[in-house]
């Protein structure tokens, strides 16, 4: 199939929600390189939310992958999709992920060859470059940072990228609803506001609840603070039980949140004390300060993609981290992470906004 400047484009980014916010910087090249066309963004039910705020898409496709592990019965959901999609002609269509396994290079491939487009661009590695005609080096996700490799690949799409970093929005009708949580005390004398975000997708990610639980505690007496604790559908018990171990009196948000209201929440916190996962990533985009506990990923790959000054790594150096396994029977990673490192690194960037 040739290229046609008619044609529209789309972005395939089947991830999650700190995926979707650090692809923003090469979705926003994309945007630069081809300010006529039509840009369409294939990504997941749970991103997809997020991603209709971002004028540079004209429109978002929810994918089921999640839901699809849950009800085998969603392939037929899964199907019906892409041959609508394979009703269209593309011009270019771009995998700004990388392909992290066999089984996920197979399932790409099988959605790529459905697809109908003048090129394919996407990662060389375990095979799903047989699937492209753009390959994008194996290496290329290891050796940066995860917003500048997906910015690369957007360029190898044709894309033009600036000099601005990531961005993230969030649905205006939100705020009334939120507002007065925010804006406890009269200006001057505002109430801090402190967001604790104990859970993520994968348990090996995740610090120890009793350590979140006396670090909120510490904050809540020495600052007078107001604690507000996070977590998405299935998390309500990792935040209840630091509610239950709290002396002070917390706000548990945990399962009751819209996207956009999570995003919107953040965005006017004075500091999030967070494990690695997508709200880590929505506070480095809306520049609110945070201290990141970091497990067994890489933070050179995926640090907070915002000015040094507002956020501090908490991690260990182990031999056997970095490491990419989903479980593992010791966790020293973020076991051996103590409850003093995380509230001296809160102190720091708390006392940096006193200035």
């Amino acid at each position: 199939m040739n290229e046609s400047p008619n044609r529209p484009l789309l972005i395939v980014l089947i991830a999650g929600i700190g995926d979707l916010v650090m692809a923003s910087k090469a979705m926003r090249a994309i945007r630069n390189g081809f300010p006529d066309r039509k840009i369409h963004l294939l990504t997941s039910t749970e991103a997809a939310p997020l991603a209709r705020n971002y004028t540079f898409l004209d429109e978002v496709i929810p994918f089921p992958i999640r839901e699809l592990r849950k009800k085998k019965s969603f392939l037929v959901d899964i199907w019906r999709l892409l041959l609508n999609l394979r009703k269209t002609e593309f011009d270019v269509v771009v995998n700004l992920y990388q392909v992290s396994s066999i089984t996920g290079a197979i399932k790409m491939g099988l959605l790529f060859m459905m697809l109908r487009a003048g090129r394919k661009i996407g990662h060389d590695k375990n095979g799903f470059g047989l699937f492209v005609d753009i390959k994008v080096p194996s290496n290329k996700y290891t050796s940066l940072h995860i917003v500048n490799a997906i910015n690369e690949v957007a360029v190898l799409a044709g894309g033009k990228p600036d000099d601005k970093g990531i961005e993230v929005y969030w649905d205006k009708t939100c705020e009334d609803k939120w507002r007065s949580l925010c804006e406890t005390g009269t200006k001057g004398e505002r109430q801090l506001l402190v967001g604790i975000n104990p859970g993520g997708d994968r348990a090996n990610r995740r610090w120890d609840v009793a350590n979140y639980a006396v670090v909120a505690g510490r904050i809540a007496e020495q600052y007078g603070a107001r604690i507000i604790l996070f977590g998405g559908p299935g998390e309500e018990n990792i935040a209840e039980s630091i509610q239950q171990r709290v002396k002070q009196e917390v706000v548990n948000l945990a399962g009751k949140l819209t996207l956009n209201e999570l995003t919107y929440i953040i965005s006017r916190l004075d500091l999030l004390i967070t494990n690695d996962s997508g709200p880590m990533h929505i506070a480095a985009a809306v520049s609110t300060p945070q201290v990141a506990v970091f497990g067994p990923e890489d933070p050179q790959r995926l640090r907070p993609y915002t000015s040094p000054e507002t956020y501090r790594i908490v991690s260990k150096t182990l031999d056997c981290r970095p490491c990419g396994t989903d479980e593992c029977d010791h966790v020293s990673c973020l076991r051996n992470i103590t409850v003093e490192e995380v509230f001296e690194a809160a102190k720091t960037l708390l006392k940096a906004q006193e200035k």
